[in-house]
């Protein structure tokens, strides 16, 4: 009775171990291939307000407080997954800045251009390029982008 129960017990752990490894390469190899998240973007009902600055066509910063944009940059910052293998360029500047006010916490900063993401003093090549930019003009500075 003892020893069935153990090769039971064993069953178990070596299935569970099973599952844990599938699930561990699973999570490496959709990291490799579609890239890696921002890591402690805040929730959007943690935010106060936001402001989003973009230099090239907006003078100033604007100022978010509503609660539907301030939960659309929050959802901004998922086009932002980089690439773990590729090394940004050191020369390009952000186009466009995003920071999270937080009650009673440090501001949260996010900066992009269309190819590198700035993020917690790190630059990162991003997975898919324009793709924040082309985002953040059409929700953030649709009525500034001059006519073309």
């Amino acid at each position: 009775m003892v020893q069935k129960k153990n090769n039971y017990l064993k069953s178990i752990i070596r299935f569970l171990i099973q599952v844990g490894v599938a699930a561990a390469l699973l999570m490496g190899f959709s990291i490799f291939h579609g890239g890696m998240y921002l890591i402690g973007v805040p929730k959007a009902d943690e935010v106060q307000y936001v402001t989003v600055s973009y230099p090239e066509v907006a003078d100033g910063e604007k100022k978010i407080t509503d609660r539907e944009q301030i939960r659309l940059a929050v959802q901004l910052t998922g086009f932002l997954r980089y690439s773990l293998l590729k090394e940004a360029d050191g020369g390009e500047s952000p186009m466009i800045t995003i920071t999270y006010y937080r009650e009673n916490q440090p501001a949260i900063t996010v900066s992009a251009n269309r190819n590198t993401v700035w993020w917690k003093g790190k630059s990162h090549v991003i997975r898919d390029p324009d793709m924040f930019v082309n985002l953040a003009e059409g929700i953030f500075f649709l009525e500034d982008l001059p006519e073309s």
